[in-house]
């Protein structure tokens, strides 16, 4: 009896072992352990992401909010300048990033994007008085940008082009301080930030010159070697997307529904 006792016993045992075995570690792809990831954001780019009472806001923050709630991911933010996202993600110091991010040929061999979740574009920025009617009146002029923006790239262009100067600043709410307050001439900023900031009333004195330089796309940006990540977060933003989330969450920034 001791001896079928303890076969039974073992029996007994194994299916435990078996049964707590099935319990899912799967992280992200839909099981029900979440995974905690860590996200790079720069809280000054409202309405992407700012702070509000202490606490993270903005389109990005809510659209990778949403994501990682439908794929059981957790969400860690950590906060830090635009020019330090890019080399954070590459030295795997986080796994994602959203700030606006503009989806670049050179950013794709250092990291990863998801599809675009925005149609965005440059747009050159003076005072409603200045004598800067198109780009051919920039020769001369000061033009600020941020630093590592596709904007400072545009700068530079106009610059070789047009014989205009670039001021490098490192936040995006100085730019706009710079121009208002005569210690430069024109701004190059993203169309949406310039739009927010107009409407606003932060920035009443500005206008924008003529059409969008640009048109770019914003993409989530993952790390690289991090394929189920990357694949979630496409599939999760088309799911948003399908279910109309996304266009809520649009409307409640944008203040329209996208075209």
């Amino acid at each position: 009896m001791k001896k079928v006792g303890s076969i039974i016993f073992v029996f007994l045992l194994a299916i435990g072992l078996t049964a707590c075995g099935q319990t899912s570690e799967k992280s992200g792809n839909g099981g029900t352990k979440e995974r905690t990831v860590v996200f790079a954001t720069e809280p000054a780019i409202a309405p992407f992401s700012f702070k509000e009472n202490g606490q993270l806001k903005g389109f990005d923050i809510e659209i990778v909010q949403e994501i990682a709630k439908e794929k059981h991911y957790k969400v860690k933010w950590r906060e830090m300048k635009f020019d330090g996202l890019i080399t954070s993600l590459q030295s795997k110091q986080v796994d994602g990033g959203v700030a606006a991010i503009t989806i670049r040929d050179d950013r794709k061999k250092v990291i990863d994007f998801t599809e675009p979740y925005y149609q965005s574009g440059l747009v050159l920025v003076t005072k409603k008085e200045s004598a800067i009617k198109s780009l051919k009146d920039l020769k001369g002029k000061m033009i600020v940008a941020k630093q590592g923006s596709s904007g400072l790239e545009k700068a530079n262009e106009l610059k070789a082009k047009y014989g205009a100067n670039v001021k490098i600043l490192e936040d995006e709410p100085t730019l706009y301080m710079d121009v208002e307050k005569g210690r430069a001439d024109a701004l190059v900023n993203d169309l949406p930030f310039v739009m927010s900031k107009i409407h606003s009333g932060t920035a009443s004195q500005l206008k924008i010159v003529g059409k969008k330089l640009t048109t770019e796309d914003y993409g989530i940006a993952i790390a690289k070697d991090e394929p189920q990540l990357l694949k979630d977060f496409n599939d999760g933003l088309a799911e948003l997307k399908k279910n109309g989330k996304y266009d809520q969450l649009y409307e409640k920034y944008f203040g329209t529904k996208p075209k």
